[in-house]
Parts: structure tokens; C-alpha cells; sequence
């Protein structure tokens, strides 16, 4: 649209056109990109090809950060689109063709529609009349919609403008919106840039979903590790750089510590650091967390096989293997395939296939990860962790930002999928069990099968401890653990 500098003054003295904000849980709405509008062979259709082709482009990035994506599709019923009772099919008789399952309302086929991707069926131009969409945004945890399809004078618009008064930050993707036509596509887009949304090219929403699992690791977290009395090591395991915190003594016996899904190896430093007296604590940045590279796969063999690289590469001879939650379930199956000294497992979560979910569910731990992510503080962890000691809160809100999104969402999926009985039984002695008495993830019921599984186990209750038996109960999960030390280490 060419430049009028009088226009651009007016709007500017009106305050429009101000930067949205972009959230950290986007979904894509992908807008009427049927055949029959990306097709010319239809009444409703136009040659679509460059933007069902950007729009693809969006789609596959969006599936690889785990971003929603939303179609949307206008479809009549035959009495609907026979009959007089739509207002718009008077005005525009065109599109009485998208009759609900005819090619004209089957999506593009240059696009990937998935099983897990959702479909929103209209009347209307917006995507939000009369339909569930709000709602599904909602449910799905979205600060942001991204927008695109067809057409960008009609339906991207209605839908753009919808999604902001529904409450939405919203950006509309230039090169994935067509029309029929240059004049209303351009109109539309700079009255929707000036008013509603922020209207982007490409590459800026493609850099913008990319960055969505970007680690961050500000300065305060830096130095925290100035205070810790430990060596930072690194091993490489196939083509995922693993960090280490090695706190000595070098003649002592190894035993690596292994943290759960949102913890970063310095927020097991208290607890590592009352155990040098009787071994030598390295606590290892699992894959995807702290200091560590992110990896492509975040199942428990990779896990295990990162566990089996820190031990040949650091020459940790006869190890203690010692896990809490996540790292409970890595101990256990690495102790299958490789000779240890013995584990210590601290509250492993015992769901999986046939059993009951994961306590905490998955929009939790995203939730806590786009707040640390946005920045948070001691106070607002707090809120969550009262309990915990107030330096677990502040290492806690300066490290969190450093989890990946994609080993957080994986792993999660890894407590359903994966059937920590399936190692349990076949976990050698001599192993301990460490569980909260007040544990939503290891209940007595489930404390009871652990041992009827495993009869060689011995088990320690930490009476008033939650899941988080180190920060609920640091004392007593403290002497457990050092008492379970002592018989491994032989003292």
C-alpha cells in the first residue's frame, strides 16, 4: 500500500499503532485455508498457493516448540446453504458452496493437519462468533494468537479483531494472509496494524515461535555459582555437552546426583554440600537444564545413557547413583545396565501406562516456566513454595528460565509413557527408597507396591514431606539420605 505520510500523522496523533507485546504461550490460528477458498476453481476460491505455502512454514515451526495449532473452516449445513436463514450467504451467494463435507470446506492439502491439531467449524467471519474458540485459547493457556489464512479483508480480519477484544495479544503474518485482491488485503492489514494487532512479515513470526524455548541465564544466576564450593566438569555424550558440579574430595567415593525435571544441578547444592564429609558429590545438569546442551530426545535411555557417559568420561569408579523425582526414575534404569556401588532413589514418580497421572500437571510446570521466564522473584516462588528455605527460592527464580521447554513437555509425557515398574523390580541391591509421608506422587499405597516389587529395597519415610522431601523437610530428608550413604560408602 503506498506510503501516505498525512495518513501516518493522523494516526499517530491518535496513538494507534503501538508494539503488542509477544507472549510465551502463542497458538496459531490458521484461518479458512480450505480448497475452496485457496482454490480458483471455486466461486469463493483465489490462487493461495504463496500463502498456504508461508503458512505451512508456520505450521511445522509451531509443531516443533509445541505450539497449538488452531484451523478454522466455514462449513453449511445443506438447509443452511439451500435455504434463507444466513444473512451473509444474501449478501455474498458465493459461498453457498462450502457445504459441510465437500471439497470445498476440506482443508488445503499442501497443509499438515495432525490428530492432535484442532478444528473450529463457523458460520461467520470471525473465528471466535458463535463458536468454542475463546474458550479453547483459554483452556490451552494462550497470551498470544498468531493469525493467518484467508481472507485478509474478511475472516483474518474479523478473527484478528475478535482476538484482541476476547483478550488476546494478536499478530496477523503478512505473507500467510491472501485475498482476492491487492486493495481490500492491503487495507485490511494497515488498519489492523494500527489499531488491533502488530502485522509482521515471515521471518519475525518464524524468529518469534523459534525463540519461544530459548534458555536464559541472567547475571544473578552466574554468580550463584561463585558461592558454590564445587568444580565445574563437562563430558560430552554423543553430541550433548553435559555439565557437572564436582564437589570433592577427589579420593572420595562418587556418588552422582541426579535432579528432578525443573531443577538445575545448583539447586541440589545444599544438599550436596552436607555430603562431603562422607562421599564425593557431583551433581550432574541433566540434558536440556542448567548449564547443559539441550538434546534432541528426552526419554529415560538417553537420560541413562547420559548418566553412563558422565561416569566413563570422569573416570567415576564404582558410583553411588542418587536421584530425586525425574532423577529417581534415571537412577533406577541406568542401575539395570550398568555395575554400581548401590542408589539412593528419592521420591521417583510412579505413574505410567494404566496408572493413575502425574500429580502435577504439565500447564503447571509450563505455567512456573513462562514466570521465570518473564522474570520472577523469591516472593512469587514463594507462593508456590512456601515452605522451602529462602534460598531455595531465589536459586529457584533465577534458574528456572534455564529448563527447556522441550525436555520439560517430553518428560512430563515420559511420566505417562514410561513404566518406572518396568525398572523397579530389576533395580539391584543394595538400593534405598526415600519418599515424603505427605507425598502426592509416591503415596502409601504406591510406597507399598514399591516394595512388594522390590523386596531387597530398604525404605525411609520422611514424616511431613511432600514430593519435595529436601525442601520440605531438609533436616530429616537430610539424615536419611546421609544414613543411606553411610551404609553404601561402608562407614
Amino acid at each position: 500500500m503506498p506510503v501516505d505520510e498525512t495518513l501516518d500523522s493522523v494516526y499517530d496523533r491518535a496513538g494507534f499503532g503501538a508494539s503488542v507485546p509477544r507472549g510465551s504461550r502463542p497458538a496459531l490460528v490458521v484461518v479458512d485455508l480450505t480448497r475452496g477458498f485457496t482454490e480458483p476453481a471455486f466461486p469463493s476460491g483465489a490462487d493461495l498457493t504463496a500463502e498456504v505455502t508461508a503458512t505451512a512454514a508456520l505450521v511445522a515451526e509451531a509443531r516443533r516448540q509445541n505450539v497449538p495449532v488452531i484451523y478454522t473452516a466455514i462449513s453449511y449445513t445443506p438447509a443452511e446453504a439451500d435455504g434463507d436463514a444466513v444473512a451473509w450467504l444474501r449478501k455474498a451467494p458465493g459461498m453457498r458452496a462450502l457445504r459441510e463435507g465437500s471439497d470445498a470446506v476440506a482443508l488445503d492439502l499442501r497443509l499438515d493437519q495432525r490428530e492432535g491439531d484442532h478444528l473450529i467449524l463457523k458460520k461467520g467471519a470471525s473465528a471466535f462468533h458463535g463458536t468454542s474458540l475463546a474458550a479453547l485459547l483459554t483452556s490451552l493457556g494462550a497470551d498470544t494468537v498468531v493469525v493467518c489464512g484467508a481472507t485478509t479483508s474478511g475472516c483474518v480480519r474479523a478473527t484478528a479483531v475478535d482476538a484482541v477484544q476476547s483478550g488476546f495479544d494478536t499478530l496477523v503474518v503478512r505473507e500467510a494472509c491472501g485475498d482476492r485482491a491487492a486493495g481490500p488485503h492491503d487495507a485490511a492489514l494497515f488498519d489492523l496494524q494500527a489499531k488491533y494487532a502488530d502485522v509482521v512479515g515471515l521471518d519475525e513470526a518464524l524468529t518469534y515461535l523459534a525463540d519461544l524455548d530459548r534458555r536464559t541465564l541472567g547475571r544473578p544466576a552466574l554468580a550463584d555459582l561463585g558461592d558454590v564450593p564445587a568444580t565445574s566438569r563437562w563430558v560430552t555424550a554423543g553430541s550433548v555437552r553435559l555439565h557437572v558440579l564436582d564437589y570433592g574430595p577427589a579420593d572420595g567415593v562418587p556418588v552422582l546426583v541426579l535432579p528432578g525435571i525443573t531443577s538445575p544441578a545448583v539447586t541440589m547444592d545444599f544438599v550436596a554440600r552436607e555430603l562431603t564429609d562422607l562421599a564425593r558429590p557431583l551433581v550432574l545438569d541433566v540434558r536440556g537444564r542448567g548449564l547443559s546442551d539441550d538434546g534432541v530426545e528426552y526419554d529415560l535411555a538417553s537420560y541413562a545413557a547420559d548418566v553412563d557417559a558422565v561416569v566413563d568420561g570422569l573416570g567415576l569408579r564404582d558410583p553411588i547413583l542418587f536421584g530425586h523425582s525425574m532423577g529417581a526414575r534415571i537412577a533406577a534404569r541406568a542401575a539395570r545396565t550398568r555395575p554400581v556401588r548401590g542408589t539412593v532413589l528419592a521420591d521417583p514418580p510412579l505413574s505410567g501406562p494404566g496408572r493413575a497421572p502425574y500429580p502435577t500437571t504439565l500447564d503447571a510446570f509450563l505455567g512456573q516456566l513462562d514466570q521465570a521466564r518473564r522474570g520472577t522473584d523469591a516472593d512469587e516462588v514463594a507462593r508456590s513454595w512456601p515452605r522451602w528455605p529462602r534460598r531455595e527460592q531465589e536459586l529457584r527464580a533465577r534458574w528456572l528460565s534455564s529448563c527447556s521447554r522441550d525436555a520439560i513437555v517430553a518428560t512430563h509425557a515420559g511420566f505417562e509413557s514410561e513404566d518406572f515398574f518396568g525398572d523397579w523390580p530389576k533395580v539391584p541391591a543394595p538400593t534405598f527408597f526415600l519418599y515424603g509421608g505427605a507425598s502426592p506422587v509416591v503415596t502409601a499405597a504406591g510406597a507399598a507396591e514399591a516394595a512388594e516389587r522390590n523386596p531387597s529395597a530398604e525404605f525411609v519415610e520422611i514424616a511431613g514431606a511432600g514430593h519435595m522431601i529436601f525442601w520440605d523437610e531438609p533436616e530429616a530428608a537430610l539424615a536419611a539420605l546421609r544414613e543411606a550413604l553411610r551404609k553404601l560408602v561402608g562407614q
